[in-house]
């Protein structure tokens, strides 16, 4: 066998869940890749959440051991339970058209007793005065907790755990808001426990009561959401898995919509309605932290239209950042540890489904004028046009089935008109952008409230409805900006919140951020072949595998995401930095040891899940030592993967089968010397998907990772056509086209270029074998050349 053989990842692996882990699907079974850190760094997976102290760690890791056998738990009774979403589902279906709102049934407890009944005032193993309650629910499920009369002290922290460790916290002052109320990223299990350290470490009245438990369940719930084997889920369980979608893309293979797509949100709505929201920019250009997204979105679809329901609704919004593949196939989930949760009405109107937020729980005491989202978010505040004349093509970008980030396309331009739903009752008269039929993707439940796009990138509209399927991509239906702009008292239109200090109708787009933004440097996350990854299976020989980043300034280090294969069980290895001597490893400057993931297992044979199994790739963040800063001057560095104790490496990371350099930038350990990378006996000139997380002024990716070009580059890769351009053919207002034709020269397809890199699937021009005529045309320059469709 070669020293280092490469499988291909295979395309049956599909991505699916809300968790903060890499799930992916292979045909035959239901595997869920959850990480769950050790007891010295568990998992803070929430908005604005403030790291654990040592000694909460130690409580924490002590307690949930015990927390699923035990009989202390305060037992909840539910006061309602909502439709099956199954049921809903089949509505939707049969009907000509319909709200595209993904709701999951749920079970809510509303009448929750007061604290002292479920918890009491302990002092931990550490010697700290601290509250602690547990909740025991009636079944197991995603949950979000809403609290009231929230107004923590400086240094009071809030913790909730699960019955598997894992936690949402801790939440500080940092979460206060004005209306006194925190919600919570979604939680599983049956069985909660709630943490509450005073500053002060002596007993004191609670500044906080829990006053609602929404459980959404994941069983009956159609075919995008499978019943739990046996009933019972575990909590690395999928929220969904995801069919009959693979004609929507992922964002991740259209780079040239990578600003717009950091605008678009995922929300979870009172723990069970999923939708899409856009950031949105103002003319003042400060950063205001405000979601446009659909009305049906916060009112159960207008069953529930009280402005105190929807102002509530509001308050009880998770905002989820970042939610995309890294690759376009196979999918893999996207970040989720980026959150903020709660949001104020600030425009609200039902005859035209129009919503616009501001979210609240931000960064606070951000000074005026400057975006209060945190900067890891790396957020983009979209532009607008709300005219009613706006250049063609139109772009959706939206979550359906609450799936990663995807991409439609529709070239014509939509017409205005009315739109009416038999279940709403409101009519819709001439508000509504129709999209007559997607030339790519669709939309589906979950897609309500994402932004419509024209071809300057500027946001047009928000899906309120419609029927499209894969198979039948027509009739969907966007309100119009322009249709809500003026015309209506301040709290319901959109000009005096989106054009406060002017009276413009369009605004470009704004990135905050973009003097200094965290990077993830990358040599996959950012080429055109990002999708053409292989498997490192295991060398006796090799101790170690290092990649080399160059960069151009001094950078502060943060943490690196590993992309990994399947592997039968973890075992420990060491994250080092070195720097350059002579074009190879040379001094460690930095190493951290990373701590065992625990995932489980959901399987076709009736098996409970299993923890701690690693059947499939997925993708892990490890963060930097907190008490270790690392920064890095201009220059050559090699982030490496060290077995432990001399031992050989085992994990099974990504790489690319792309050979991009003529220097090597993999390396291999072998004894103690470093030497570049070999495979099958020749020299490996590609990179291990090991990507640091830097903050410093780069280019996008770093010196090493993102591709330019002097003039046009043309690849054609199975089904699909990458293009690169110099970035003089899209300088200022220039636009760009691309046409293909066939050796006799008839036209196949014409499209416009808004990014130097593109990639567009020709899986449905059904090509034959031949010659091809590719054109490209920007900023009075052509260009031409000849593929081979083998």
């Amino acid at each position: 066998m070669n020293r280092l053989d490469m499988a291909l990842v295979t395309a049956t692996l599909r991505q699916f869940r809300l968790r903060p882990c890499a799930g992916l699907l292979s045909y035959g079974r239901c595997a869920c890749l959850s990480l769950v850190a050790l007891l010295l760094a568990l998992p803070a997976v929430a908005q604005l959440s403030a790291p654990l102290p040592a000694t909460i760690v130690t409580d924490l890791g002590e307690r949930y051991t015990t927390l699923r056998h035990t009989s202390e738990a305060y037992p909840l009774q539910a006061t309602s339970r909502t439709q099956s979403a199954s049921t809903l589902r089949q509505q939707e279906e049969m009907a000509p058209s319909g709200l595209r709102l993904l709701e999951l049934p749920a079970i809510e407890y509303r009448q929750l007793p007061e604290s002292l009944l479920w918890g009491e005032w302990i002092t931990t193993a550490s010697g700290e005065c601290a509250w602690r309650g547990s909740l025991q629910l009636e079944e197991a499920g995603w949950n979000t907790l809403y609290f009231d009369l929230y107004q923590l002290g400086h240094g009071d922290m809030l913790v909730i755990a699960n019955e598997e460790g894992e936690v949402r916290g801790a939440f500080t002052e940092a979460n206060n808001v004005s209306s006194h109320s925190l919600t919570t990223a979604p939680l599983y299990g049956e069985r909660l426990i709630v943490y509450y350290y005073p500053a002060s470490g002596e007993r004191k009245a609670l500044p906080w009561r829990l006053s609602t438990i929404t459980s959404a369940l994941l069983t009956a719930v159609g075919e995008e959401l499978p019943p739990a084997v046996g009933g019972h889920r575990g909590s690395g369980a999928p929220w969904f898995v995801v069919k009959g979608l693979e004609c929507a893309e992922a964002t991740v293979r259209h780079p040239e919509v990578e600003r717009i797509a950091r605008s678009e949100l995922l929300l979870v709505v009172r723990g069970r309605f999923f939708s899409s929201g856009t950031l949105i920019n103002n003319s003042r250009l400060d950063g205001d932290p405000l979601v446009l997204t659909a009305a049906h979105c916060l009112n159960a679809s207008y069953q529930c239209r009280d402005l105190d329901y929807v102002r509530q609704s509001a308050e009880q919004t998770v905002f989820y950042f970042n939610y995309f593949s890294p690759t376009g196939e196979p999918l893999v989930n996207g970040i989720e540890e980026q959150t903020l949760a709660g949001a104020e009405l600030v425009a609200y109107n039902e005859e035209h489904d129009m919503c616009l937020l501001r979210i609240t729980g931000v960064q606070p005491a951000t000074p005026q004028g400057q975006c209060p989202i945190p900067q890891s978010y790396r957020p983009y505040l979209a532009g607008w046009n709300a005219e009613r004349d706006f250049p063609a093509p139109v772009i959706g970008i939206h979550y359906p089935q609450a799936s990663v980030r995807r991409y439609n396309r529709s070239d014509d331009k939509p017409a205005l008109e009315s739109y009416n739903i038999a279940s709403v009752p409101v009519r819709w008269v001439n508000s509504h952008l129709h999209i007559n039929r997607w030339n790519v993707g669709t939309t589906a439940g979950g897609s309500s409230g994402s932004g419509l796009f024209d071809r300057a990138h500027r946001l047009v509209g928000a899906l309120s409805g419609g029927n499209s399927y894969c198979s039948t991509p027509y009739n969907d239906y966007y309100y119009a900006l322009s249709e809500v702009f003026t015309g209506y008292p301040d709290d319901k239109c959109l000009q005096p919140h989106l054009a406060p200090t002017s009276e413009q109708t369009t605004l470009e787009g704004l990135d905050p951020f973009a003097d200094n933004p965290p990077i993830r440097l990358s040599h996959q996350l950012y080429s055109l072949m990002r999708d053409s990854v292989a498997i490192r299976t295991l060398d006796a020989t090799v101790g170690g595998i290092a990649v080399r980043y160059d960069i151009d300034t001094s950078v502060q280090y943060l943490g690196s995401v590993l992309v990994m294969g399947a592997m039968q069980e973890w075992t420990p290895v060491t994250l080092a930095i070195y720097d350059d001597k002579g074009g190879e490893p040379g001094d460690k400057l930095y190493e951290q040891t990373l701590p065992k993931p625990s995932y489980l297992l959901v399987n076709d044979a009736g098996q409970t899940p299993q923890e701690r199994t690693l059947s499939d790739a997925f993708q892990a963040f490890f963060p930097a030592k907190e008490d270790t800063p690392l920064t890095l001057s201009a220059g050559a560095y090699y982030i490496a993967i060290e077995g432990s104790e001399g031992k050989s490496l085992s994990a099974p990371l990504l790489m690319s089968k792309a050979q991009l350099h003529t220097t090597p930038y993999a390396w291999h350990l072998v004894g103690s010397s470093w030497e570049p990378a070999q495979a099958g006996g020749a020299p490996y000139l590609g990179h291990y998907w090991i990507d640091p997380i830097i903050l410093g002024k780069l280019k996008p990716g770093g010196t090493s990772a993102l591709e330019s070009a002097d003039e046009p580059r043309v690849m054609l890769v199975g089904e699909r056509l990458y293009l690169l351009l110099p970035g003089s053919w899209l300088a200022g207002d220039a636009s760009a086209e691309v046409a293909l034709y066939s050796a006799a020269g008839q036209r196949i397809l014409s499209l416009p270029l808004t990014g130097t890199r593109s990639s567009l699937s020709l899986a449905d021009y059904a090509l034959q074998s031949g010659v091809y005529i590719v054109h490209l045309r920007g900023a009075g320059e052509r260009y031409s050349c000849k593929l081979i469709r083998p």
